[in-house]
């Protein structure tokens, strides 16, 4: 069963990054796609919480490290970094042409499909499924305007008219009795994954 998540948009415009010498973690993400998309794309082919996905994490990790000022980092992603390198990744496939968003959501293959018998905890995390189903019906319900959120800068005016405009698909996209606490800024997160796979079809 999908982790309940609750509506809660917190603070009244997204703000931006603080400056200083360490690298933020879209910072990281970025400079990991820039440098490994290859196991990228293997990690955002994986059942977020899954043995496939801690395989790949381990290739992921060694270019992750390199980009956070060459520290040395092992264990798994947490849903943050995850949605931070699909985010990433997604910006890539803008840039590059990405599929027609539109045409991509109505056709089958991009949306998580869990395999048969699989059960959290063992097979894979309920709460990052929950959170990728919930962007995948966001992006299904308004793909210009996710298109729109991913392609506006952190912290900018379009960014907040981008969040303030998706805010009602969010709301209708959760079911009664379920509520999402994220902050403004990082709901672009939340549909990144779902359009890094609609825009690379």
């Amino acid at each position: 069963m999908i982790a309940s998540l609750a509506l809660a948009l917190l603070g009244a415009a997204a703000m931006p990054l603080p400056a200083g010498d360490t690298p933020s973690g879209p910072d990281i993400a970025s400079c990991v796609v820039d440098n490994d998309m290859s196991d990228v794309r293997a990690l955002l082919r994986t059942l977020p919480g899954s043995e496939a996905e801690a395989r790949v994490t381990k290739k992921v990790l060694i270019f992750y490290g390199g980009c956070s000022d060459n520290k040395a980092v092992a264990g798994g992603l947490a849903w943050r970094e995850r949605a931070e390198i699909a985010e990433a990744a997604a910006i890539a496939a803008i840039a590059h042409g990405g599929a027609d968003i539109g045409a991509a959501v109505q056709q089958a293959g991009w949306a998580l499909a869990l395999p048969a018998g699989a059960k959290p905890p063992a097979d894979y995390d309920a709460s990052s499924v929950g959170m990728r189903m919930l962007g995948e019906c966001v992006v299904r319900a308004n793909p210009q305007g996710a298109l729109g959120l991913m392609k506006a800068d952190r912290g900018s005016t379009a960014e907040a008219a981008a969040i303030t405009a998706l805010s009602g698909n969010f709301a209708s996209c959760l079911t009664a009795g379920q509520t999402l606490k994220v902050k403004r800024q990082d709901l672009r997160l939340v549909v990144a994954e779902p359009l890094y796979h609609a825009l690379s079809r």
